[in-house]
C-alpha cells in the first residue's frame, strides 16, 4: 500500500504550512469468478503494493460534509457525463450542464431510480432518450419521464419507443411550460427485480424554432443541409414511396450523432409510423441504417406520442445523411408533420500519448470451412492501457462465420464478437469496423463497414485497462462454419492510450509517500472475515480449464511472489460475503487530491448474480466512497466449430481512484466480494 500527500515546502520569505495530500495506494487485485452453474466459484483477488513510509497531520470536518462529498461516482468513459449516486430523488438528482449531454450509468442494485437535472428556458424543446442494447443487467427495459420544477408534475412518459435496445425510451421534442429547473427520471420497468449496467442517457435542448425542410429533398444528392444547430421540420408528403426526407452533415472521424424524431410536433395527438435512418454505410456505401419502433410505448400520463431514437460513432471523416419516411409508402399526407434533431458529440480521447500499432502480419486467410487464423502485433516498450481500441478491416462470404478473439501479452483471451453480420451468402461480406467502448452502440445492423462500434454485449475491452501493453498481441478468428466459404484478414491495429499523470499538489506543496506495502513480508495489518471466507495470501495456483465454465489460469502476482487472493488455488465458494480491510490509514490534516491505486486480475461472474467492489472509509465503514464495482457480464466464451470453452479475464492492471472526500480523516480500504448459491 502506497499513501502519498502533498507536504508544504520551503518558498524565500515564507514558511507554508497549509495541509495537504495525495494518497496512493497500490494493492494488487486477483478476481475471479465463474457461471453459476459451477460449484465451487472463484474470485481471485490478488492485491500488492509499493514501498513508502508514513507521515500525518490533521483537519477536522464535519459529517454532514463528508456524506455529501462520498456520494459514490464511479469513473466513466470519457466524453461522458457520470451518475452521481445516490441520486434517486429530486433533491439528490445528478446535475447536467448545457444544451447537449451524453450520461453514462447504471440501475444497479436492482430498483435503483435515477433523476438527473438541468435547467430549460420557457419553450425549449427537450429531446431525450436511453441506449440500454449494451447492459450486461438482467434487463433492458427502461422507462424515461420528463418532470416539471415541483418535482411531481409529469410532463411527459415514454416506455419503449427506444430501439437500442426495443424496450428502451424516448422522449422528442416535449415542450418547457416556464423557464426553470426540470428533471428527467431513468428507471427499469421492473418494480424492484431487474437492473441495466450500463445504460446511456442522451439529452440535447433546442431553443427557437426548427427550419423547415426544402423539397425536393427526395435523395442523398438533394440532401438538405442542416443549418447550424441541426433542428429541423417537415412533412412527409405526399404519402409515396418516393417520398424520402434527406438532410446533410459533414462529420469529423470518432463523432457520435443522436437522432431524435418527433412524430407529433404540435401534440395534437394526430401521430404517424415515421421510420429514422442514418447513411450511408455497407459494402458499397449505399446502405441507409433504419430504426423503426412501432411507437406505442405511451400509454399514460399522455396518449401515445411516437418517436424514434438513433445512435451512431462514425469511423471516417465526410457527409453523412439523416433520412425520414415510413416503411409505408400508404402512410403520410399534410398530417404527417415531424421535428428532427440531430446532436453531434466530438470524439474524446480516453487517455494521453493515444498511439495506434498496425498489424504487419497480414493478409491472412480465413477458411474455407472451420479453424483458426490467428495475426500479431508486436507493441514497443511498456506503455500502460488507459483506453484499448481495435479496428478490423477484413472478408468473408457469409459474415456470421466468423468469431474474434483479442488475446494480451498479459495472456487475458477476451471476444469481440461472434457471428454477426449477414447470414447468407449474397448478403455484405466486407467489415472495416473499430470496437470502441466509448462509441453509441454495440453491433446491430449486418452492413459492417465503416463504423465504430461497442463490442458485442458479453465483452469489454475494458477488461485490458490497467495492463502494460508491451508485447505481442493476437488476434484469433475462427470460421465455425463447415463449408466453402471463406474470406480475407486484410489489416488490423490497435489504438492504445495511456493515462493521464496523477493530480498535481498545489504550488508549494510535493507529494511525499505515507504508507506502502508489497505483501513480500506478510499480510501488512490487513485482515479479513466473512461467510465462506476464503482470503489467502502468497502465490496464486489456478490452473485454466477448458471445460463448461472455463477458469481462466492464475499463477502471478502482479510483483513478486505474495498478493491475496480468494483462494490460491481453486474457486471461491457459493453463498460467500467476504471481506479484505486494510488497517487504518490516519489522514488527519491532509487533504485532497486523494488518490487510490490498486492492481487487480479478475475473472467474475454477471453481477446480476456475483458483486465485487473497494471502497475508501472512515475506520468502521462511515461515509464509504466507492472506487470500483464490478457491473458487467460472465467473462466466459465458447468460440469456433468444435467449441473452444474460453476463461476471459482482467489484468493484471492498474487502477486509480480518486477519494477526496476523506482528506484528513481515519481511513481504511474495503475489498468485498459476494457469490449467489
Amino acid at each position: 500500500m502506497v499513501l502519498l500527500f502533498c507536504a508544504a515546502t520551503a518558498i524565500t520569505g515564507e514558511s507554508q504550512t497549509r495541509p495537504g495530500v495525495v494518497f496512493e495506494f497500490a494493492p494488487v487485485l486477483d478476481d475471479n469468478e465463474l457461471s453459476t452453474s459451477l460449484s465451487p466459484k472463484e474470485l481471485q483477488h490478488l492485491r500488492e503494493n509499493d514501498p513508502g513510509d508514513k507521515s500525518v497531520s490533521r483537519n477536522s470536518r464535519s459529517q454532514q460534509a463528508i456524506s455529501r462529498e462520498s456520494r459514490a461516482l464511479i469513473s466513466v468513459d470519457p466524453g461522458f457525463t457520470p451518475e452521481i449516486e445516490p441520486n434517486g430523488t429530486t433533491a439528490t438528482a445528478t446535475p447536467l450542464s448545457g444544451t447537449s449531454v451524453r450520461v453514462q450509468a447504471n440501475l444497479f442494485p436492482n430498483g435503483d431510480v435515477d433523476f438527473y437535472s438541468f435547467n430549460a428556458t420557457a419553450g425549449d424543446r427537450i429531446y431525450a432518450a436511453t441506449m440500454t442494447s449494451f447492459s450486461a443487467g438482467s434487463s433492458t427495459d427502461s422507462q424515461l419521464t420528463l418532470i416539471a420544477s415541483d418535482g411531481i408534475t409529469v410532463i411527459e412518459f415514454d416506455d419503449d419507443n427506444g430501439s437500442f435496445a426495443g424496450l428502451s425510451s424516448t422522449i422528442s421534442g416535449a415542450t418547457i411550460p416556464t423557464t426553470g429547473t426540470y428533471f428527467l427520471r431513468a428507471n427499469d420497468f421492473t418494480a424492484g427485480t431487474a437492473s441495466e449496467r450500463p445504460y446511456e442517457l442522451y439529452l440535447r435542448l433546442q431553443s427557437g424554432t426548427p427550419t423547415p425542410e426544402v423539397e425536393a429533398n427526395d435523395t442523398p444528392a438533394t440532401a438538405n443541409p442542416l443549418p447550424a444547430n441541426r433542428w429541423v421540420s417537415g412533412t412527409r408528403n405526399p404519402a409515396a414511396a418516393t417520398e424520402q426526407d434527406w438532410q446533410s452533415l459533414t462529420l469529423n472521424a470518432g463523432d457520435t450523432v443522436f437522432l431524435s424524431l418527433d412524430l407529433d410536433p404540435e401534440r395534437d395527438g394526430t401521430v404517424w409510423n415515421g421510420r429514422l435512418g442514418f447513411a450511408l454505410f455497407g459494402d458499397a456505401n449505399n446502405q441507409i441504417l433504419v430504426v423503426d419502433d412501432p411507437g406505442t410505448g405511451d400509454v399514460t400520463p399522455n396518449p401515445n406520442r411516437p418517436s424514434e431514437a438513433f445512435f451512431m460513432t462514425v469511423k471516417t471523416a465526410g457527409t453523412y445523411f439523416a433520412f425520414v419516411d415510413s416503411a409505408s409508402a400508404a402512410t403520410g399526407g399534410p398530417t404527417a408533420t415531424y421535428h428532427l434533431s440531430v446532436t453531434v458529440f466530438p470524439a474524446v480521447d480516453a487517455g494521453v500519448n493515444c498511439t495506434t500499432y498496425t498489424s504487419t502480419d497480414v493478409p491472412k486467410t480465413i477458411g474455407p470451412g472451420t479453424g483458426l487464423v490467428s495475426s500479431t502485433i508486436t507493441v514497443p516498450g511498456n506503455p500502460r492501457i488507459a483506453d484499448v481500441d481495435v479496428s478490423i478491416v477484413l472478408n468473408h462470404a457469409v459474415m456470421t462465420d466468423i468469431d474474434a478473439h483479442l488475446r494480451s501479452p498479459a495472456g487475458n483471451d477476451n471476444g469481440l464478437f461472434t457471428d454477426i453480420g449477414s447470414a447468407a451468402t449474397g448478403g455484405q461480406t466486407q467489415m472495416d469496423i473499430t470496437f470502441d467502448d466509448e462509441a453509441a452502440i454495440p453491433l446491430a445492423f449486418t452492413g459492417l463497414r465503416p463504423i465504430i462500434v461497442k463490442p458485442e454485449l458479453a465483452y469489454r475491452l475494458s477488461w485490458f485497462d490497467g495492463e502494460n501493453a508491451g508485447g505481442t498481441w493476437t488476434l484469433d478468428l475462427r470460421d465455425d462454419t463447415a463449408g466453402a466459404n471463406g474470406g480475407t484478414l486484410t489489416s488490423w491495429s490497435l489504438r492504445i492510450c495511456e493515462p493521464a499523470p496523477p493530480p498535481a499538489c498545489a504550488t508549494g506543496f510535493t507529494p511525499q509517500t505515507v504508507f506502502s506495502t508489497d505483501f513480500e513480508s506478510g499480510a501488512a495489518g490487513f485482515t479479513h472475515s466473512g461467510t465462506a471466507d476464503e482470503w489467502e495470501l502468497g502465490l496464486p495456483a489456478t490452473i485454466a480449464t477448458t471445460t463448461a465454465n472455463p477458469v481462466a489460469g492464475f499463477s502471478t502476482c502482479n510483483s513478486g511472489i505474495s498478493c491475496w487472493k480468494t483462494d490460491l488455488d481453486n474457486t471461491y465458494n457459493v453463498s460467500s460475503s467476504q471481506d479484505l480491510v486494510s488497517p487504518n490509514m490516519n489522514l488527519a490534516g491532509l487533504s485532497a487530491p486523494v488518490v487510490v491505486t490498486w492492481a487487480q486480475r479478475y475473472q467474475i461472474e454477471n453481477a446480476t448474480f456475483d458483486h465485487y467492489s473497494v471502497d475508501l472509509q472512515q475506520a468502521g465503514g462511515a461515509t464509504p466512497v466507492r472506487l470500483f464495482e464490478w457491473h458487467e457480464a460472465t467473462m466466459t466464451n465458447a468460440p469456433g466449430n468444435p467449441l473452444t470453452n474460453i476463461g476471459a479475464s482482467a489484468g493484471w492492471g492498474t487502477v486509480r481512484a480518486r477519494a477526496d472526500a476523506l482528506a484528513g480523516l481515519n481511513t481504511e480500504l474495503l475489498f468485498r466480494l459476494d457469490s449467489d448459491n
